[in-house]
């Protein structure tokens, strides 16, 4: 996606990526222990919950399947199918489940802002997605501490999200819907 901010976030893509390549076992304990900690996760309400499988420098999220799975939740992952990203119980399995059946969604990015504005990988893939919603489901963008930032660009396409957790704080937003 082509927009007035796209080199901006190209830039902010590129001094992030940098940042790989240390320890971040602890600091992933600790953004996976806040995420465990969420109420909204638990509610009655909640019964499916879109995870992600992390690449690179994303906070891993197999502990929190592993006790959302023993709390009897539905975990669902994105598929990139062409330019859309669709749902699926894991990568390997060719059902779908329809993205207004989420109650939550964990969502990874390259950095996100104390606004909840979010940069991701930059084919604009959970911006889609999110789009499609229900308007009552929750999104959580979850990332290491450094990679938030005062004020992200934004373009009119870009999902904000409703929560961000980190390894050092946790912060919720004005309610968007």
């Amino acid at each position: 996606m082509a927009g007035p901010a796209a080199e901006q976030k190209a830039l902010l893509r590129a001094r992030f990526r940098g940042r790989r390549g240390h320890d971040r076992s602890r600091a992933a304990d600790a953004a996976v222990e806040r995420v465990l900690r969420l109420p909204v996760l638990y509610r009655d309400g909640t019964r499916t919950v879109a995870l992600y499988a992390a690449i690179g420098d994303e906070v891993p999220l197999e502990a929190v399947a592993h006790r959302l799975a023993e709390v009897g939740k539905r975990l669902v992952y994105p598929v990139v199918a062409g330019d859309e990203l669709e749902l699926a119980p894991d990568v390997a399995r060719p059902e779908r489940i329809a993205v207004e059946e989420v109650d939550v969604f964990l969502v990874p990015g390259q950095a996100f802002d104390r606004a909840g504005r979010r940069v991701g990988r930059g084919g604009g893939h959970y911006d889609r997605l999110l789009a499609r919603r229900r308007a009552d489901a929750t999104v959580i963008g979850i990332c290491y501490a450094d990679r938030v930032i005062d004020e992200l660009p934004q373009d009119p396409w870009d999902v904000p999200m409703d929560a961000l957790v980190t390894d050092r704080f946790a912060l919720g937003f004005e309610p968007r819907r």
